[in-house]
């Protein structure tokens, strides 16, 4: 297995990532860094690969979903020029004799491989580690490990101690923050624009949608264990009626048009109506394509490939690239339709935020059908006062 030759002098680091590899290097290659999205932790963790030493012979990377596996793929081959034949994807099934000096697993296949798979020698990256913390996929950091590292905009857990009992232990304290507000101040990130985009239901779903909300406050006020049970399942139904709401998907499409020929993202929660996206844009003569669990994996990757090289100007896609994109030239992002996850909305506004050369101002428009929708974007951008500039505007539902 060959080595990638990679020196500082070829790989120039930011002070903060410089500041991370003394820090993880002095805390004994070891340890969890937390990154605001788009910061950078990708280049971060290769750069940390290129300073470890001969007893390394495998690097094993676990990511959560299969976008962000597609996406260390291209990261190793094209920015670390690691040979494609140097790189195994492994499943649940993989074996001692499937092992390369690069292991990408998506975590659910990592909990099943077996321990004994690793020897010293191995070299642990968990990406987005914050998803190791749940009991199930805590099996996956099993194993020894000569080196580890854990890499989180957010890897602290909101309602539990998954991360003191499960991760610091597999991989260490937390070494190094970088902020969105450090990183803003220090231009890693690009200064942004948020414009919020008001639409309303149709007659049909505004009707269901009512009715849900009314069910939904007689399950709150009811003292039943069954009110109780019900309450989620209806949140849940009563947010995918404002999700699918059909007027999203022309509206998705009109505000592209005021950016034609730019690289842009659109984010929708379904197949279905990504699709519905890209088929409108197809017909209307922009450069367009696709990205879901529901394509074949290496079409997939190709599509992102070529959307990274600009040979489409508009990727459409769904929770697949929640977590995993790189592509810093990308300054358009729509967000067509979202769930209420504030860590969904973190990683979505990390996608556009790499500043690139040319790009002056990052633009971020998310349509919004429900006042639910509307209190958390209000929250959110109270937040970011002093951040980003925030506009509103209304639209009604296209004749």
């Amino acid at each position: 297995m060959t080595r990638p030759e990679v020196t500082p002098s070829q790989w120039p680091l930011r002070p903060w990532q410089s500041e991370a590899l003394r820090a993880w290097l002095l805390a004994g290659r070891r340890g969890v860094v937390e990154v605001a999205t788009g910061g950078g932790k990708t280049r971060f963790a290769l750069a940390c690969v290129s300073a470890i030493g001969p007893e390394i012979r495998y690097v094993q990377i676990i990511v959560p979903t299969i976008a962000l596996a597609d996406q260390w793929h291209i990261a190793l081959e094209e920015d670390l020029r690691v040979d494609k034949s140097d790189v195994a994807s492994l499943s649940s099934r993989s074996r001692a004799t499937n092992l390369r000096r690069f292991n990408v697993s998506v975590i659910n296949s990592a909990r099943e491989l077996e321990p004994t798979l690793w020897t010293d020698g191995r070299f642990l990256i968990v990406d987005e580690c914050h998803r190791a913390g749940s009991p199930d996929n805590a099996r996956a950091l099993g194993g020894t490990a000569s080196a580890t590292l854990g890499l989180s905009a957010t890897p602290h857990r909101q309602y539990d101690d998954y991360f003191g009992q499960v991760i610091e232990p597999a991989l260490g304290p937390i070494i190094y923050q970088y902020s969105i507000q450090q990183a803003t101040l220090d231009g890693v990130l690009s200064p942004f624009h948020l414009t919020n985009v008001r639409v309303r239901l149709n007659e049909d779903e505004q009707r269901e949608y009512d009715a849900l909300t009314r069910r939904i406050g007689l399950a709150y006020r009811s003292d039943l264990v069954s009110g109780e049970e019900r309450r989620p399942r209806l949140l849940i139904r009563r947010a995918r009626v404002a999700n699918d709401a059909l007027v999203r998907i022309p509206v998705a499409v009109r505000l592209l048009e005021r950016h034609r020929g730019e690289r842009s993202l659109i984010f929708h929660e379904s197949i279905e109506a990504a699709e519905g996206i890209a088929d409108l844009l197809s017909t209307r003569g922009h450069s367009v394509t696709l990205y879901h669990s529901g394509i074949g994996a290496s079409m997939r990757r190709e599509n992102l490939r070529l959307f990274r090289r600009g040979v489409y100007d508009v990727l459409v896609t769904c929770k697949a690239l929640d977590e995993g994109i790189n592509i810093p030239e990308v300054r358009v992002a729509i967000i067509a339709a979202a769930s209420a996850s504030d860590r969904q909305r973190i990683q979505r506004l990390g996608r556009v935020l790499r500043p690139a050369e040319g790009k002056q101002v990052a633009e971020v428009y998310t349509i919004y059908a429900t006042d639910a929708e509307q209190e958390r974007l209000r929250a959110e951008a109270e937040g970011l006062a002093g951040i980003a500039d925030v506009d509103w505007m209304r639209v009604g539902a296209p004749a």
